[in-house]
């Protein structure tokens, strides 16, 4: 809603841009009750750019999670959606699993998350997660050098109907 409006805004001043490079004495400012006065144009400009710069912030904070991996000469930024892959990965290799969904993040410099794993028909779910578990730590923990956070793990067992639902 934001955005729309500082939208028409900035289309406004375009509309008097043109009229003015055009010689013409059009505003539509008149038109919407604001005064013709460049102070109130002015603070009205400053306060759309608040408010875009606002919008933009908004949507920059929610960005890709990150993680600094130190090395011996400086380190490298990681996305934590590598890590998940990384961590689907070693999630997959157990021979009782058909897929895996990983959700990551990193709080305190220590990836954690959660593991959703979908096992062979009868497989144990309580066995499942804590193989899964381990495979998925020490994996983590060798690529990141810290051991991971809380990290989840989540089994569902498929009944055989379900799993060609959930065959790669």
């Amino acid at each position: 809603m934001l955005l729309v409006a500082a939208g028409f805004v900035a289309l406004l001043f375009a509309v008097r841009l043109t009229a003015a490079a055009l010689g013409w004495a059009f505003s539509p400012f008149h038109y919407l009750g604001i005064t013709a006065d460049h102070a109130s144009r002015a603070w009205l400009l400053a306060s759309v750019v608040i408010v875009l710069a606002m919008l933009v912030w908004l949507v920059l904070r929610h960005g890709e999670e990150m993680l600094w991996l130190p090395g011996e000469a400086g380190g490298v930024l990681v996305p934590a959606a590598a890590l998940a892959r990384l961590a689907e990965e070693a999630a997959c290799r157990h021979p009782e699993v058909v897929r895996a969904e990983v959700v990551l993040g990193v709080r305190e410099g220590a990836p954690g998350g959660t593991v959703r794993v979908y096992g062979r028909p009868l497989a144990d779910p309580a066995r499942l997660a804590a193989e899964v578990e381990h495979a998925v730590r020490e994996r983590l923990a060798r690529v990141v050098g810290v051991a991971p956070g809380r990290l989840v793990v989540r089994p569902r067992v498929l009944t055989v109907p379900q799993l060609k639902r959930h065959l790669p």
